[in-house]
């Protein structure tokens, strides 16, 4: 399976690279507009997001209305010795953030404010493709499976996705995390109920 999931990952950001900076930032636009009107974003205190990198739908905007909004949001800092994340508090963007040896922009460690993943409302989940079920397909790392084990109850998983990234089926095993709420440009699926 983990050769079949590489060759696809391969395969998926080859696509993703074909878009350019105007579609993305058109259709990041239309799938936050959806979110901003979901129940479970609307009753969120505090949500957490990816910083945007490389092609990936443009969090950014978003980022800062749910700042300007009063949320409390968090942002990833990834530990690479140990595939996990600290959860900062953030309050903007880009002041406080550094790039990455990969070039992501996460807030400096030794200035980072940490939330407990149990006080996620609403986590909006990167991927490179989904399925209408919920599975996802990552980009290997596991960070976000790891973060998975250690949400509570009450946590919404909410992917943004581009519409051509949804997919029939994907190779995922029987202890990866579904999804709850998919949005992209053109549909929202709802596999766990809207709060």
């Amino acid at each position: 399976m983990n050769m079949e999931k590489k060759e696809l990952r391969t395969k998926l950001l080859a696509q993703r690279e074909t878009y350019t900076k105007e579609q993305i930032d058109e259709i990041s636009l239309a799938i936050f507009d959806k979110v901003k009107r979901l129940k479970s974003f609307q009753n969120a205190k505090t949500v957490m997001m990816y910083v945007t990198f490389g092609k990936e739908l443009n969090t950014i905007p978003f980022l800062l209305e749910c700042i300007s909004l009063g949320k409390r949001v968090a942002t990833p800092i990834c530990i690479p010795q140990d595939h996990t994340m600290i959860l900062a508090e953030t309050k903007n963007y880009p002041q406080g953030f550094v790039p990455t040896k990969m070039g992501i922009m996460e807030i400096a460690k030794d200035t980072a404010v940490a939330i407990d993943p149990k006080e996620l409302d609403l986590i909006i989940v990167p991927g490179l493709a989904f399925t209408l079920s919920g599975d996802r397909i990552g980009y290997g790392g596991g960070y976000y499976d790891r973060l998975f084990e250690k949400i509570g109850d009450q946590t919404i998983l909410l992917a943004p996705t581009f519409d051509d990234f949804i997919v029939p089926s994907l190779p995922t095993g029987r202890f990866d995390r579904k999804v709850d709420i998919l949005i992209s440009e053109k549909k929202s699926v709802f596999i766990r109920k809207e709060k």
